[in-house]
């Protein structure tokens, strides 16, 4: 019986920490990570933040570095497009390949296979825009 009670103790606090952590894990996405990665003016504060209390930037430093934040959040949203439309050209090649391979009806069944493919591209992006 002592046995059994020992077992069940450690399971049940076993079962409790994943819970928790569970817990904390996803409140942790939802204040923090999400506006940081789905929210380029909240990312822009966080990170002119963080470098003004860790370095301790004056007004002056600020407003530089301000600048500097945001040339580099265009800067980085260019390459994001030029990579998404580097992938494209990318399927694109790879589909017409492909197509060439088929009859006419496998190649239909290609085109709504990739109609369902860049749907769920397209869903995905909306529910995870990233700069």
């Amino acid at each position: 019986m002592r046995k059994a009670k020992l077992i069940a103790g450690v399971a049940l606090v076993f079962v409790l920490g994943v819970l928790v952590g569970s817990l904390g894990t996803r409140f942790y996405h939802r204040d923090w990570s999400a506006p940081f990665f789905h929210e380029p003016s909240s990312r822009k504060a966080l990170i002119m933040k963080r470098l003004t209390k860790d370095l301790g930037l004056t007004e002056a430093q600020q407003k530089e570095f301000r600048a500097i934040v945001d040339e580099t959040e265009k800067k980085l949203e260019a390459f994001g497009a030029e990579t998404r439309s580097a992938v494209k050209a990318i399927f694109d090649e790879s589909f017409s390949r492909m197509k060439e391979k088929l009859d006419p009806d496998q190649q239909k069944k290609l085109d709504e296979l990739r109609a369902k493919h860049e749907a769920h591209l397209k869903e995905r992006s909306r529910k995870h825009r990233f700069p």
